[in-house]
């Protein structure tokens, strides 16, 4: 009888428990959502109260589970890192037999995910962001937009003088036009594209060189020793 009682009382603090366990998931995925809309919206500039507010829970959910806005986004957007990646690694493979339409395609579609989230900036961009597996697809994504500019080049589609850091003054550039043209001109974006295609296709006057910083601040994206 003792060893039924001991099962018995087991069970019932097991199945008391699973509530609460489905419960936690619940707040979860409320957290991720809310804060997959607030990012895309806003951007990352954004606390975690605000986040709590807008999932519906408290701010000490949200923080037995996120320490940072920081931890939050990198797990936000760890499946759209490895969209991205995807994306640039098919970029850099179809540039060997249309090395112009693969460049300009990725181009787009690079300026498209920041234009439709807002906070996809700092994914890209901060090095030191996210989860494991975000970094990781962040560096596959950035060895594959190397590869397309290098070929790009080589087939003479872009001109000669394009540095690999011009997709970090591109991204920037184009940031900093969303803040201001979101909700006056939401399709700028597009129009400022183009005009970065045709300027990267023709050679034109001699560039100033890259910015060392922004060559700094481009290489930072990448650990030691991948060149």
């Amino acid at each position: 009888m003792g060893n039924e009682s001991q099962n018995n009382t087991i069970a019932s603090v097991i199945e008391s428990t699973r509530p609460l366990r489905a419960d936690a998931e619940r707040n979860r995925q409320a957290i991720l959502v809310a804060a997959s809309r607030v990012f895309a919206e806003q951007g990352s500039s954004v606390t975690l109260e605000h986040i709590a507010d807008v999932a519906g829970v408290g701010i000490g959910t949200v923080y037995r589970r996120f320490r940072t806005v920081q931890g939050l986004l990198g797990e936000v957007f760890e499946g759209k890192m490895a969209r991205y990646a995807d994306v640039a690694e098919q970029a850099a493979e179809h540039a060997q037999t249309d090395a112009a339409r693969a460049f300009g395609e990725f181009i787009g579609y690079m300026l498209r995910q920041q234009a439709e989230n807002l906070a996809f900036t700092d994914a890209i961009l901060l090095p030191g962001l996210g989860t494991d597996r975000l970094r990781a697809d962040r560096t596959r994504a950035l060895a594959a937009t190397r590869l397309l500019v290098v070929r790009a080049r080589d087939a003479g589609v872009i001109r000669p003088d394009f540095d690999e850091s011009d997709f970090y003054l591109l991204q920037q550039a184009n940031a900093g036009l969303l803040r201001v043209s979101q909700r006056s001109a939401p399709n700028a974006w597009k129009r400022f594209g183009q005009y970065m295609l045709d300027a990267f296709r023709h050679p034109g006057s001699p560039l100033e060189p890259p910015s060392p910083a922004w060559v700094r601040a481009s290489d930072a994206c990448e650990p030691p020793g991948m060149r």
